[in-house]
């Protein structure tokens, strides 16, 4: 069975991250009726090298990572993103991600009195900006059961 996507609070190891990519590469394999030779043509690797990805017998460099994430988007990064965020430390509640939404939105409010949120003030607010984007994901998370 693969762990990148049971219990409750997955913990987060090489072998379950092995594990999601290798479940989604079989996954794709089998919807789509490529063979190995097909998955390692998208991912610039072997016919060998991608039967070792996808039966979790290898770790794959980020350009090849990359490529898998090019071409399925989702698909291929779907579990490997909810270990991800479901091993994180902590849980953020609904009334911390409120408030992060306020920030950001107060970051914008303030940025804009010029008419423009310019590249350097979005740099300046960036971990405010991705600390609502995680908040809104947590909420779009809540419609969908967990992968």
């Amino acid at each position: 069975m693969i762990r990148c996507s049971t219990g409750s609070k997955p913990v987060f190891s090489a072998s379950a991250a092995i594990e999601c990519i290798a479940r989604a590469l079989t996954e794709i394999k089998a919807q789509d009726e490529l063979t190995d030779a097909d998955i390692g043509a998208v991912l610039g690797k072997s016919e060998d090298q991608a039967a070792k990805y996808r039966t979790g017998l290898a770790t794959m460099d980020a350009v090849t990572f990359a490529r898998g994430k090019r071409e399925w988007n989702g698909r291929f990064t779907g579990y490997l993103d909810n270990l991800c965020v479901m091993s994180r430390p902590g849980k953020v509640d609904d009334r911390q991600g409120h408030t992060s939404l306020l920030e950001a939105a107060l970051a914008f409010s303030v940025a804009l009195q010029d008419g423009e949120f310019s590249p350097d003030e979005v740099l300046a607010n960036r971990s405010t900006l991705e600390n609502a984007r995680d908040a809104i994901d947590a909420q779009l998370r809540k419609l969908r059961p967990a992968a």
